[in-house]
């Protein structure tokens, strides 16, 4: 019989709000899952047991016919947001950022649909940067082979669902904090539209991008969170209001259809750039991945997506100019107190000019129509890389030089940032593992509000393949989990 912290969100859920499992059994069960592996990856700041265990008590109370959604699923969350009586680290041992949220809507949303918080995850230093170390709380290492990292900024969030020490995490996405550490950790890593689920109560970091993203197994589940996650809040600026998603079925439904369930949908893929900057391995998964899409249906579309590279400039300008606005002048009084990697960031956006930042935003709305009106209307999915290859070694970023750590995290932000730029809906999928065993993803984007389409068309990948199954094992002291 599997252990409760092995199943499905979804199997998870269905016991838990029908009475078959009790919440207290099930946080208790996840709280040793997540104890044992925080002690091999590191993937929480705090791990919150008496403070679970007590709302779990609470739930295990509710009647049937009150319960939510999420009723009883344990889930931890980044720590970039602010809980009532507690403020987020965002990473570093002195937050000088205040905010004035007193509880972030986000968390709000998940408990009130049921889930209980475990506690906080660990992330790269103020979520400024996109491997997972972090020489202030130690790094959050990669459950498939501890001796790599686990990507970030959302680093503990998807080592902690890859290690099945959490069904769901939730995370933030700048520019891809949420899709590199979901590829490197081979989860599904979903970004969706800007301005579908509310930042209120969140640690910025560049207000025109900033996007609150889920880690889940699967992308049955990742649709079980979005739908109660997802809605307006007039608190937000930035939030849209649209119709809140009801995915949950059509998903589930995508990952049990019969033959060629994806028939019609045409998938644009750019093979030049992702030959040009991924590793032999990477391209030839990515290449199996569209040949199970293919079987399942779909058509794929050639396209030509250089226009994403201009995108990429604009969309570091932003977050250079926006950055320094945050940060500026705690910065300029002790630039001692950031991470070396993210003082010669922040070094590089005090020289932005404020002309740059509104010639960027200027080019956002711009960029976003080239998109709809080209490659979006020629394709329903655009397929892309997620990283140039696997998960880099630990001891490779911390002996780098701050510029070398920078090029690594431009190489992986090139592929994610253009998406986060347009605000189009974004989703890390994982496809396999390389000759050294370490995930391998690729990434998905689509129209705006279009995270359904997205979804099933993983989905549908899914259930003919079984990449998201697959778990890093217990071993002894070398090795996966």
């Amino acid at each position: 019989m599997a252990e409760l912290w092995e199943l499905s969100l979804a199997d998870l859920a269905a016991g838990l709000g029908a009475g078959e499992t009790g919440v207290e059994d099930a946080c208790g069960a996840f709280i040793s899952r997540a104890a044992e592996v925080d002690e091999r990856v590191n993937c929480f700041i705090e791990l919150d047991a008496a403070g679970a265990l007590e709302r779990a008590r609470e739930l295990d109370r509710v009647a049937k016919a009150e319960r939510g959604p999420l009723h009883g699923v344990p889930f931890a969350a980044k720590d970039i947001f602010v809980e009532p009586q507690r403020a987020p680290s965002a990473g570093v041992r002195h937050m000088d950022l205040r905010l004035r949220a007193r509880g972030a809507a986000v968390l709000q949303r998940a408990e009130g649909a049921g889930a209980v918080s475990l506690g906080r995850l660990n992330l790269d230093p103020w979520g400024y940067a996109t491997t997972g170390a972090n020489a202030e709380f130690g790094a959050a290492l990669n459950p498939w082979d501890p001796l790599h990292l686990a990507g970030g900024s959302s680093s503990g969030a998807a080592a902690a669902v890859a290690a099945r020490a959490l069904p769901f995490a939730i995370g933030g996405d700048t520019g891809g904090s949420v899709r590199i550490p979901a590829a490197f950790c081979g989860v599904v890593g979903l970004k969706p539209t800007f301005g579908r689920i509310s930042r209120r109560g969140s640690v910025p970091l560049c207000y025109s991008q900033d996007t609150v993203g889920i880690l889940a197994r699967s992308a049955v589940d990742a649709a079980l969170v979005l739908d109660q996650l997802a809605g307006f809040d007039g608190e937000d600026p930035a939030a849209i209001n649209v119709p809140a998603p009801a995915l949950a079925t059509r998903v589930a439904s995508m990952a049990a259809a019969g033959e060629r369930p994806l028939r019609g949908l045409r998938i644009g893929l750019d093979r030049v750039p992702m030959e040009d900057a991924c590793e032999a391995e990477s391209v030839a998964l990515a290449e199996a991945a569209l040949k199970v899409l293919t079987e399942l249906g779909a058509g794929i579309v050639e396209l030509d997506l250089t226009l994403l590279e201009g995108f990429d400039v604009a969309a570091s300008i932003l977050t250079q100019a926006e950055s320094a606005s945050l940060h500026g002048a705690a910065f300029r009084d002790a630039p001692s107190r950031y991470p070396p990697n993210v003082a010669r960031r922040l070094s590089a956006a005090m020289g932005c000019l404020g002309s740059d930042h509104v010639d960027a935003l200027r080019l956002q709305g711009r960029a976003l129509r080239e998109l709809l009106d080209g490659p979006l209307v020629a394709a329903d999915v655009i397929v892309g890389p997620a990283a140039p290859g696997p998960a880099p070694r630990l001891d490779s970023v911390t002996d780098a030089s701050p510029d070398e750590a920078l090029e690594l995290s431009l190489a992986l932000l090139r592929l994610h940032r253009p998406l986060s730029f347009t605000g189009v809906p974004a989703l890390s999928l994982p496809v396999g593992f390389d000759s050294r065993g370490l995930p391998v993803g690729v990434q998905l984007a689509a129209r705006p509000w279009a995270e359904g389409r997205l979804l099933e068309c993983a989905a549908a990948y899914q259930s003919a393949t079984d990449w998201h199954l697959r778990a890093p094992l217990q071993t002894t002291d070398q090795g996966a989990l």
